[in-house]
């Protein structure tokens, strides 16, 4: 049941007010002037407020604004009702703030159906604020169990990963259990990448990531990425290549980079085959720096290379459904952090190349 304050200083007017209302089961409170209409307003917050304009003391246009003012977070209608007809005084009324105006003697239809409507506009927008705040919970929640997911499994992943290094450490031979470990090594270096990309990408899309930036030499930072995959590549037997001009430099958050560069090459070694090659570059051109990484793989289909940098994007390749998950959604947010951009491109040699552009 919505509740109705009726301000009117003559009594007779808020009876006829009663009379119309009434029967249609509103709950009403009478106030007789603009002071006790806001101490009513404070205490009781009604659903909507018809009130009469002209009154000693607080007039309507005043109280109007008061109300105003002191609901400014939420829809609460103001309704005036004044025998001023006059261009100037509806404009002084809207300026404080009121949502409609009815004329004295009021009409009981007009009436009946301005307060209904204006009580569905209120109503909905109570519904949206409710909403609104659940969602708001719904992310901190949200955020709050990816930071706890992270923290939990980082922890154990990282005991693995420092167990395997000890073990391939020991190993004096190149066995079967030796590419093993190798390979369980990167899959843990992998997983825990992918733990940290989930927890920035949601910081990045509330705008809430921290950049540590420092000047950064891209050679230092791609060289020891690909290194660290070389032994991979000749398992694999795939071809690898760097080269990185000495002197391109941008002013980075290195960590976050790293995984932009290492997101990018392991897409590569998945999708370049067995006697395949993976080239990367790096060079400034203008007042940029362009790392490109490029392998003798499949080609993305065109209409496919936007798609693939949305969140859990796909696209249809020539060997079927690739699903991308989070890995190059993570890899544009950061880069678009940093003021650059990430894109795909063709060369005749090179079917698929990852083009990043930071400003130098």
């Amino acid at each position: 049941m919505a509740t109705l304050l009726l301000v009117d200083d003559e009594a007779i007017n808020r009876e006829l007010l009663h009379a119309y209302l009434e029967p249609l089961g509103y709950e009403l409170i009478d106030a007789a002037n603009g002071t006790e209409a806001l101490a009513i307003v404070d205490e009781r917050r009604p659903d909507l407020v018809l009130l009469d304009v002209m009154m000693p003391g607080l007039d309507g246009f005043a109280v109007t604004e008061r109300i105003k003012a002191a609901t400014r977070d939420e829809l609460l209608p103001v309704v005036l009702l004044t025998a001023l007809a006059d261009r100037d005084s509806r404009m002084r009324g809207l300026r404080a703030g009121a949502d409609e105006f009815l004329t004295k003697p009021v009409d009981r239809h007009e009436l009946l159906l301005r307060v209904g409507n204006l009580l569905r506009l209120r109503a909905k927008e109570r519904s949206l604020l409710t909403r609104n705040v659940e969602l708001v919970e719904l992310q901190r929640f949200r955020e709050e169990m990816s930071a706890m997911l992270v923290h939990d499994l980082k922890n154990p992943l990282s005991v693995m990963l420092a167990n395997t290094d000890y073990l391939i450490e020991g190993f004096r031979d190149d066995s079967d259990a030796l590419e093993a470990l190798r390979d369980t090594k990167a899959a843990g270096g992998r997983a825990l990448r992918l733990l940290s990309n989930l927890l920035d990408v949601s910081k990045m899309e509330a705008r809430q990531i921290e950049l540590r930036r420092e000047l950064t030499e891209v050679a230092t930072l791609v060289e020891p990425l690909v290194g660290q995959r070389a032994h991979m590549a000749t398992a694999r037997d795939i071809r690898i290549q760097c080269a990185i001009a000495r002197g391109a430099r941008i002013f980075a958050d290195s960590d976050m980079m790293s995984r932009v560069v290492e997101n990018v090459l392991d897409n590569a070694f998945r999708h370049t085959p067995p006697g395949g090659r993976i080239e990367v570059a790096g060079a400034m051109i203008d007042r940029t720096v362009q790392v490109r990484i490029g392998n003798s793989g499949l080609a993305i289909p065109v209409e496919a290379r936007s798609r693939i940098f949305e969140k859990f994007g796909q696209g249809e390749g020539q060997v079927g459904r690739m699903n991308l998950g989070l890995g190059l959604y993570f890899c544009r947010l950061a880069t678009e952090a940093h003021g650059g951009r990430i894109w795909v491109d063709e060369t005749p040699e090179l079917p698929t190349v990852f083009g990043l552009e930071f400003p130098a």
